[in-house]
């Protein structure tokens, strides 16, 4: 799969390339810039750039602009991810109370007595009902 993808890589490229070459007056051609916002002082007229310099211009500021909220949403991900370990670690101190509250509560001898007597009788009950059903 690593192979296939940079096959892919090359043959993408290639094609880039081709296509620069073959539009090479146009990407070579300066333009400048005007910027208005049609109020009388507000006119800009930017440097003269050639035409591949506002094509990777306009790419850096997606590039950007992509990694900015990415970069958002990463942070509000991580502070969930946070907030819900925090959760589960106040979970397990549960857990471990309750675990040792139940392990104090079986190990009491007067409670004890009183399960084995139910067990017992609940092991009575299932025999003397299997001997009803033959």
């Amino acid at each position: 799969m690593k192979i296939f993808k940079i096959i892919l890589f090359i043959i993408f490229l290639v094609l880039l390339a081709l296509f620069g070459i073959q539009n090479q007056g146009y990407f070579l051609t300066g333009t400048p810039l005007y910027i208005d916002f049609k109020v009388a002082s507000l006119n800009y007229k930017v440097m003269e750039l050639p035409n591949w310099g506002y094509w990777v211009l306009c790419l850096v500021l997606g590039l950007l602009i992509t990694g900015i909220r990415g970069l958002i949403a990463a942070f509000r991900l991580r502070r969930q991810v946070r907030t819900r370990d925090e959760r589960i670690e106040s979970m397990k101190g549960e857990i471990n109370s309750l675990q040792t509250r139940l392990d104090i509560f079986i190990h009491d001898p007067y409670i004890k007595k009183h399960l084995e007597e139910e067990a017992r009788k609940d092991k009575e009950q299932a025999a003397t009902e299997e001997k009803k059903k033959d």
